[in-house]
């Protein structure tokens, strides 16, 4: 097995070890796989709520209009008989009460002749009305009617039995059913006369969302249906609710009304699967007493009464971020039960999803592992799309609810620590290659190895490069007087200064001979603004070197400026050599030019000569014209600028140069002539005019 074989190994098994904790972190830590399951479900409920379907369910609103219009809650008892009476004559089939009536109507006889400072005939009189809870609860015998009782989580003593009669197919689940303790009852007369009764308490998740309710609690040593179970119950005039535990647990599995079966979890609880709200669903209790409701909205409906107004604290948060009464839960689950629209998430969907993060972070370990890095992100991406899309389909086709979450994350974390042991790895082989080649290229030009190795081939290419050659004056008088350390030490910070600059400026070291250096630009990676980054490298090496110079001559040590030549053109770069040796160089006149330029500085007392052909490529160059140079070995002029440093003033030396150019020899001469003693090039044009040169031509018969 190759090394690169055992590191990719060695990365899968780390992989492996990271995938194995994230398993059992999903199975030892159920409060962040609780936070990830409700997050996986409100995203399926916001994506696809349930479509609303209209079954004979309604809600008769007590919203702000009713109280505005019959005046603040709580209503006297007599409103609320008018009211059930009413929805009994408009055909309802089960009129479903989530108000909980605990204490006598503060407007009943008894009270008002209690409270009020009356005469005796008076109180008498009073005394003869009707009692408010008396008529309600006649109102209520009627028929059909289900009141709603709180679970106060008090420990539970004599509890009323259930109107319901379960019947169990397998254990009595009781045990598996948490204990709400003591119920929270309307006044006794009105439960018995009900034809059932109901828990309306159902529990937020700790984020404050209602995403189940019970249909089914226990309340002590009984069991009781919830409002919306028991409304169906008497809606269909069934006496048996048929509890279906699993023979092993005891934990519930289903409850059945005759033919409707309706699958819980093992807390008796169903899923919700909400629709977005629906004005049709609701009808305002002042129409129902005032007889302007539309009876066919409620004729053979189960009708829940609650309540919508703000202040009266029944509002609750659904996945979809809505605030609705706390009555559309109940309706929500009656509709949904008798469409069969109930959401379920069966006991061994645990067990699945287990098994599915072990077989995706299997396939994206070994992605990270043994594929190329895009390779390995689009396979990623083909296993989260593939889980979510499984999860949308079990949810949409067979109403299951399954969360693939924690399988994504556990496989995204295994595959995220073998890519990263991969990166680590390849890191340290990058390293090892910058290592060996860094000092002696520069590091661009490392970059592109690593990238492109084919560009290691001996074949070359065609390019525009620009070129900048540099040679510090004196230095073979520096190497003859100076002891050995003496010059290293000199000559490496000038050296190391050079090579940074050329580095700052994405410059690749061509060679270094001496004390000279080479530098090209666009190569080996393309640079548009090859001939600019030259310029700026240059006059960055002068400012260095002026520096440098100073520096050295305050410590004794005799240094001369630094010369610098910069060209633009065609040139063949690649790699020189056979398989012993190879180095990447750039071939072509282009160079020789540059290091031409470079010595002609010494001829015309300036630090950097630009040749014409880099100048037109600088859009914002800005120096002077040097002349039209016939370099040595050359028939061609070359037109060649001293570039300047921003801010520098140069109009004086342009006027001149422009009366040279002219031909008029005599102006020009009177020109320069008060530059010369300040301007080595305005001395070195004076100097030809007076040998009886003209123009701009300069032949330079020596280097």
């Amino acid at each position: 097995m190759t090394g690169k074989a055992k590191a990719k190994m060695r990365a899968a098994a780390l992989g492996g070890a990271a995938l194995v904790l994230a398993v059992f972190a999903m199975l030892l830590v159920p409060q962040a796989r609780t936070r990830l399951d409700h997050l996986a479900f409100d995203t399926l409920q916001n994506l696809w709520p349930r479509p609303y379907v209209p079954v004979p369910v309604r809600i008769v609103d007590i919203d702000e209009d009713s109280l505005a219009k019959l005046g603040q809650w709580p209503w006297p008892r007599h409103s609320l008989a008018a009211l059930v009476e009413n929805l009994r004559a408009a055909g309802a089939a089960a009129i479903a009460l989530d108000i909980i009536l605990a204490e006598p109507d503060r407007t009943a006889p008894t009270r008002v002749s209690a409270d009020w400072p009356l005469s005796s005939a008076m109180r008498q009189t009073i005394l003869t009305l009707p009692d408010p809870d008396a008529v309600l609860a006649a109102a209520i015998a009627g028929g059909s009617v289900v009141t709603g009782f709180a679970a106060s989580h008090q420990p539970a003593g004599e509890q009323s039995p259930a109107k319901a009669r379960f019947i169990f197919s397998g254990p009595n689940p009781l045990a598996a059913l948490p204990d709400l303790g003591q119920g929270v009852r309307s006044l006794p007369a009105l439960e018995q006369a009900a034809a059932g009764t109901g828990a309306v308490a159902f529990t937020a998740d700790g984020d404050g969302i209602i995403r189940r309710v019970p249909l089914i609690v226990r309340l002590g040593d009984q069991l009781h249906p919830s409002l919306a179970l028991e409304a169906l119950r008497v809606a269909t005039g069934k006496r048996n609710i048929l509890v279906k535990a699993a023979a092993e647990t005891g934990a519930l599995t289903q409850l059945a009304l005759g033919p409707l079966q309706i699958p819980v979890d093992a807390q008796g609880s169903v899923h919700l699967h909400y629709t977005k709200p629906q004005a049709e669903r609701f009808v305002p209790a002042w129409k129902v007493l005032d007889g302007s409701a539309d009876a066919r909205a409620l004729d053979g409906h189960v009708v829940f009464v609650g309540a919508s107004a703000k202040g009266l604290l029944d509002l609750r948060l659904t996945p979809h971020g809505d605030i609705v009464p706390g009555v559309v839960m109940h309706a929500e689950a009656a509709e949904a039960a008798q469409l069969g629209a109930l959401p379920q998430r069966p006991d061994w969907m645990e067990g699945a999803e287990t098994l599915l993060a072990v077989a995706a972070g299997l396939i994206l370990i070994a992605a990270a592992a043994w594929m190329a890095p895009l390779a390995g992100a689009l396979t990623t991406l083909a296993v989260a799309t593939l889980l979510l899309g499984l999860t949308a389909l079990l949810f949409l086709d067979m109403r299951l609810l399954a969360d693939p979450l924690p399988a994504l994350a556990a496989a995204i974390i295994a595959h995220g620590i073998t890519a990263l042991v991969r990166h680590r790895q390849d890191q340290a082989e990058r390293a090892f290659i910058r290592g060996a080649f860094a000092r002696y290229i520069s590091p661009n030009l490392v970059r592109h190895l690593l990238d492109n190795p084919q560009s290691l081939a001996v074949g070359g290419e065609r390019r525009e490069c620009s070129f900048v050659m540099t040679d510090l004056a004196g230095f073979t008088t520096l190497v003859e007087k100076s002891d050995p350390a003496t010059l290293l030490h000199v000559l490496n910070g000038y050296i190391d200064g050079m090579v940074r600059i050329a580095f700052t400026h994405q410059g690749t070291l061509d060679r270094i001979v001496g004390d000279a250096v080479a530098v090209m630009f666009s190569a080996p990676v393309m640079q548009p603004d090859h001939a600019a980054r030259a310029v700026a490298c240059a006059l960055e090496m002068d400012a260095f070197s002026r520096a440098y110079v100073i520096r050295m001559r305050e410590q004794g040590h005799a240094l001369g400026i630094t010369r610098i030549g910069v060209n633009t053109g065609m040139v063949t770069i690649g790699n020189v050599g056979g398989g012993s040796i190879s180095d990447y160089r750039a071939l072509g006149d282009a160079v020789n030019a540059a290091a031409r330029l470079e010595t002609v500085n010494r001829h015309l007392g300036t630090h950097i000569c630009v040749a014409g052909s880099t100048a037109e490529r600088c859009p914002d160059f800005h120096g002077r014209p040097v002349g039209e140079l016939v370099l040595k070995g050359k028939s061609e002029a070359t037109l060649a600028f001293e570039p300047l440093p921003a801010g520098s003033d140069a109009q004086a030396y342009l006027a001149a140069y422009a009366l040279m150019a002219a031909g008029d020899t005599a102006a020009a001469a009177d020109a320069f002539a008060p530059l010369a003693d300040s301007d080595p090039l305005a001395a070195f044009h004076l100097k030809r005019l007076h040998a009886g040169e003209s123009g701009v031509r300069v032949v330079l018969a020596e280097k």
